[in-house]
C-alpha cells in the first residue's frame, strides 16, 4: 500500500575529494512493510533527466539500508536523512 508521495533535496558526496552535488528525487512511502522507493534522481531544475536508478530503502536500527541487501550506502544514508527531514 502506497500512502505518501513527496520530494526530497539533498547533497550527495560523489568522491573522496569532498565533491558533492545537489540532487532532488521523488519518494513513495509504502506502509505494508514500511520502506521507501526513491526515484527520479535529478539535478535541481532538470526534471527531464534522471541520473540514477530508483532505490528501495528502509530505516533499520537507526541506519538507512537498501531493502534487498540490508546494507547502508552513501546514497541510502543521504536520501534517508532527507526523508527524516520531511518527518516521514
Amino acid at each position: 500500500m502506497i500512502t505518501a508521495n513527496f520530494k526530497i533535496r539533498f547533497d550527495f558526496l560523489v568522491d573522496s575529494a569532498r565533491l558533492s552535488i545537489t540532487l532532488e528525487a521523488d519518494v513513495q512511502e509504502h506502509h505494508s512493510e514500511t520502506y521507501f522507493v526513491v526515484s527520479n534522481f535529478h539535478l535541481p531544475g532538470k526534471t527531464d533527466s534522471t541520473v540514477l536508478p530508483p532505490i528501495y530503502i528502509r530505516k533499520e536500527n537507526g541506519r538507512w539500508v537498501h531493502t534487498d541487501s540490508g546494507k547502508e550506502t552513501d546514497l541510502s544514508t543521504a536520501a534517508g536523512h532527507a526523508i527524516d527531514k520531511q518527518g516521514a
